[in-house]
């Protein structure tokens, strides 16, 4: 089991992949939040400490939901209600029902909630599975409150949860200053999805309204009704005729069939063919078969809109490629002015590993250069940036390090620093990079969520060996728990390999929320296939950066005043 980088060649042990959830510095340490301490009660049914409250202690940068885990009780019943969605409402201190990402300082100090479950109706809510906004910290979070019964003229549902949509239950949604209540409502996760798009508006108190794209910095502690301005739109609306529908659908296939005699042929003869195999004895086995193996279960689909911003983010994605005592290449992207990010492991390949940062910097400023421009193979090497001998901001732990672009006349690409957003839970992740030193390329991948990644991990483990019987890994729960622990990093399937250290990783709003490291992969028949594949977070990384090098971020962020998407506290 070895864990490729996507550079070149070479491997990184599993030593050197459990580094990246190592314990910080004593500096970091000294400079973390002080703890916070909620009461919780299990509203489970159960007649044993039923009234009693249990008293929970946990660092003021984690979320609610993290907090909650560390009790045994509370994974206790998690486990028990599998598949049910876990709802927190505030019984004291705080009220409504509470946003499970909600980070604890935000919580008033000794409140008190009620923890229930409810069943979901959605398939893709198994397993407990959290949704909705996990920002990091912030001393300047907002609350406020939205009645889950909306009001206005058509009278739509607003929130998800069927559960919640009864008259007298309120949701207490969380923000940071410079939000607008669009945002803020929409990044919550609990409401539903046409509040993205239609027009809706704040009613407080049945005499004053507030437009969704008016700031939240002043509403915290009030209380509002959605008013929804629109009626339902087709995509929520369904078809107002099924069976209409139906035969629509039939006709239509009957035309295109009549247009493609030799498409009608073969479709009757695989449907002959299937109703054959499906009398034998083995008829479901070779029907799930055919599904998963001819059937699209994973939707990846995206729209066209996110293409057209995937296209102009990734002008600011580079080659990086050196040619010294070693040779290789690397991806990486223009992170602020001149400065571009790269995964630390390259610099160990071109330098050496252990080598002074003196001495790494001039063989850096020698050898490296980057291009923007490498789309065809033609473009390869041309409009190349050299790279000034500095190598002073860099991370083992979190696998980052940023460089110095040499200015020759040519315009740097645009920053992505202020596209920097919160990792998502679920759902499609898009990476830009240089997979094999090849052309910029990007890839549609799915996100693992944290606590299913140990699950998934196994899951194709034994796939692969129950398909290729002579296949012989060498994968060890140890050499993978720190990954599956690691809450600086994001998980996902990616058919990017070497040479794509260094990429960014992009949600489907186009916000930057990682940068792609490596994978846990293995050989077999001389191709190689990959397990799971990850990245640091891109909270994690500015996070280290305001830590350890403070001076230099203040120097180059904070000195040019310029308008960041993630304030020091929010970290």
């Amino acid at each position: 089991m070895r864990m490729v980088s996507r550079h070149g060649p070479r491997d990184i042990t599993n030593t050197q992949a459990q580094q990246f959830d190592s314990p910080k510095k004593n500096q970091e340490d000294q400079t973390m939040p002080q703890n916070k301490i909620i009461h919780v009660t299990l509203d489970v049914n159960h007649k044993k400490n039923q009234e009693m409250k249990h008293v929970l202690t946990h660092s003021e940068h984690g979320s609610l939901y993290m907090a909650l885990n560390t009790l045994q009780a509370v994974r206790q019943e998690i486990e028990t209600h599998q598949g049910q969605e876990m709802l927190v409402r505030g019984a004291e201190g705080i009220e409504g029902y509470i946003n499970l990402g909600m980070p604890l300082n935000c919580l008033p100090e000794r409140c008190h909630v009620v923890v229930t479950f409810s069943q979901s109706k959605s398939k893709q809510k198994k397993d407990n599975q959290v949704f909705g906004r996990h920002d990091k910290a912030s001393t300047d979070c907002v609350k406020f409150y939205i009645h889950a019964i909306g009001i206005g003229k058509y009278n739509r549902k607003i929130v998800k949860c069927g559960k919640l949509h009864k008259k007298g239950y309120k949701l207490c949604v969380y923000a940071f200053k410079g939000e607008t209540i669009k945002d803020a409502l929409c990044k919550d996760g609990r409401f539903r999805s046409f509040l993205e798009n239609d027009d809706w508006k704040l009613i407080e108190n049945h005499d004053s309204i507030l437009e969704n794209t008016q700031l939240v910095d002043e509403l915290e502690g009030k209380f509002f009704q959605v008013e929804v301005d629109n009626r339902m739109g087709p995509s929520e609306a369904g078809p107002q005729n099924p069976e209409s529908e139906k035969r629509n659908s039939c006709v239509l296939r009957e035309q295109i069939m009549s247009q493609y005699p030799s498409l009608k042929r073969e479709s009757e003869k695989i449907r002959e063919n299937f109703k054959n195999k499906m009398k034998g004895k083995n008829g479901k086995t070779v029907f799930e078969l055919d599904r998963i193996n001819f059937g699209k279960v994973t939707k990846n689909s995206y729209s066209v809109k996110i293409l057209k911003v995937l296209a102009h983010l990734s002008d600011s994605v580079g080659h990086l490629f050196w040619d010294g005592a070693t040779a290789g290449c690397a991806t990486c992207f223009v992170f602020k002015g001149l400065f571009i990010l790269t995964c630390q492991h390259v610099i160990n390949l071109i330098v050496g590993k252990g080598i002074e940062p003196s001495k790494g910097a001039d063989i850096i400023g020698q050898c490296v250069r980057v291009t923007f421009h490498y789309e065809e193979p033609q473009e390869k090497e041309m409009n190349c940036f050299s790279v000034e001998p500095w190598y002073e901001i860099y991370s083992e732990e979190l696998d980052y390090v940023v460089l110095k672009l040499k200015e020759n006349g040519q315009q740097v690409p645009m920053e992505l620093y202020n596209g920097i957003a919160p990792v998502l839970l679920s759902g499609l992740i898009h990476i830009i990079g240089h997979p094999n030193g090849e052309k910029k390329q990007t890839d549609a991948c799915v996100v693992i969520p944290q606590d299913q990644r140990a699950e998934e991990c196994q899951e194709r483990v034994k796939a692969k060996e129950a398909a290729s019987p002579e296949y012989v890994h060498m994968y060890t729960q140890r050499s993978f728990q720190k990954i599956v622990a690691n809450r600086d990093v994001i998980t996902y399937d990616t058919e990017f390999f070497f040479g794509a250290s260094g990429s960014p990783v992009f949600d489907s709003k186009g916000s930057l929320v990682a940068m792609h490291a490596a994978g846990f992969a293995y050989e077999y028949q001389n191709e190689i296939h990959s397990i799971i594949e990850f990245g640091s977070t891109m909270e994690s990384i500015l996070y280290d950066i305001k830590l350890r090098y403070k001076p230099w971020y203040e120097e180059v962020f904070v000195s040019h005043q310029d308008v960041e998407m993630i304030s020091a506290e929010d970290l």
